[in-house]
């Protein structure tokens, strides 16, 4: 089998969610030393099904069978595993890995390897906490972070300076808002016939939810100054024209319910608490004060800078 029939495995793969690559429960006789164990082969080298399960579980649970599914993805991977294997093989044959330094980092790459699975399956199984009740937590203790911003819901009459002079853009806007002071139920009819916003074919020139930020900085201020439900604003003029500005309601700021965010919360509640979990193992871990052999700092020195006393950094107390 080729590479590239990988791509038709993807739906049988798909079906392994229960199998060694997710539970991780396969026995340990059946390891890289049967010939079923081979997953692919490429010159020299084979690529066990054991191995690829091992690179499969570097990808975090929720994104795996996604992975799966992307036969491109899997390509990728059973490459890159397959080139670095080749690359290694042809690295042992000249007895490269055999050069004290090259074992010290193959040594240190180990221990990383090793110390990254470990902390990541002290959080799989850490403690089961009442997530929804740390969020509600938070959520009492921080209000000012649950709240909808200040809203208005708005209407506007764009008269464009792109299709005539200022002068006549200015002048029409004057006009409309005029008529407007005197019959303020003409202003709907006025945004179908005269505003040359494009959006009005699918909002009628409305915009319902307008917070902060989300407009052009005239139009904004113009928008946030209005009072009451059917003010109207003078030409307010942007790099768009000339706008008319009515407010139809404005939504001060108000909590947002718990129960509305209360799935998002209880889910950054979790992250929070996991994190955290993760913070006082490692700072338990590195409790001991580190202490280094007598001589050891200037023997590194010597052997990297010599003589030259200069390029010597400061080391801390």
């Amino acid at each position: 089998m080729t590479i590239r029939s990988i791509k038709s495995l993807v739906v049988i793969l798909t079906v392994l969610t229960q199998s060694a690559i997710f539970a991780q429960q396969e026995s340990t006789d059946t390891k890289a030393s049967s010939s079923n164990d081979i997953f692919a082969r490429q010159g020299s080298v084979v690529l066990t099904h054991s191995e690829l399960d091992a690179a499969f579980s570097r990808i975090p649970p929720e994104f795996r069978l996604a992975f799966i599914r992307d036969g491109a993805k899997v390509d990728d991977l059973v490459k890159s595993l397959l080139r670095l294997k080749l690359v290694a093989a042809d690295a042992s044959r000249s007895g490269f890995d055999q050069q004290p330094m090259i074992a010290e980092r193959m040594q240190l790459a180990a221990e990383k390897e090793l110390a990254e699975a470990w902390v990541g399956n002290l959080i799989e199984n850490a403690p089961e906490a009442d997530y929804e009740a740390l969020a509600l937590e938070y959520y009492l203790a921080h209000p000012d972070e649950f709240k909808m911003p200040e809203r208005v819901d708005v209407s506007h009459i764009l008269i464009s300076s792109e299709t005539r002079s200022e002068e006549k853009a200015l002048a029409l806007a004057t006009r409309l808002h005029d008529d407007l002071r005197t019959d303020p139920s003409q202003f709907d009819g006025y945004v179908t016939e005269y505003s040359e916003d494009p959006a009005k074919t699918s909002n009628a020139g409305r915009y319902p939810g307008m917070q902060r930020g989300q407009m052009v900085k005239r139009f904004e201020e113009a928008a946030f100054t209005l009072q009451q439900p059917g003010d109207i604003t003078e030409p307010v003029k942007t790099s768009y024209g000339y706008h008319i500005i009515r407010l139809n309601q404005a939504k001060p700021s108000a909590p947002i319910p718990f129960e509305q965010i209360k799935e998002q919360a209880s889910e950054m509640a979790k992250e929070q608490y996991l994190s955290e979990y993760r913070a006082r193992y490692i700072k338990q871990q590195i409790a001991e004060p580190i202490e280094l052999a007598d001589g050891a700092a200037e023997a590194m020195v010597k052997r990297y800078f010599g003589e030259e006393l200069e390029l010597i950094p400061e080391f801390p107390e």
